[in-house]
């Protein structure tokens, strides 16, 4: 038998600061294509600092892939104008 020393009772804690986490919000939604439905649940941390830190770590995450979004459309824009270049030198 398995002794669980967790309390179903018991909050939860941030991974990084260990404060207790705010509870925001509960979503299910059924994914297309899965048999399951799936469960997002949303925290903030009681710790501002923390939460603070978290939330500029994810504008930056935001802005990163939405920088390298814009970079790899750049890139294929001259992939292309290259390919065209090239195909109208050979005639």
């Amino acid at each position: 038998m398995v002794n669980n020393n967790v309390s179903k009772s018991s909050h939860p804690k941030c991974f990084q600061c260990g404060s207790i986490l705010i509870f925001v919000s509960q979503v299910t939604v059924q994914p297309e294509g899965t048999r399951y439905p799936q469960t997002n649940t949303v925290y903030r941390c009681s710790n501002e600092e923390c939460q603070k830190k978290k939330d500029k770590d994810k504008a930056d995450r935001f802005t990163f892939k939405q920088n390298q979004a814009i970079n790899l459309k750049n890139r294929m824009e001259r992939i292309q104008e290259n390919r065209k270049l090239r195909n109208e030198s050979k005639v």
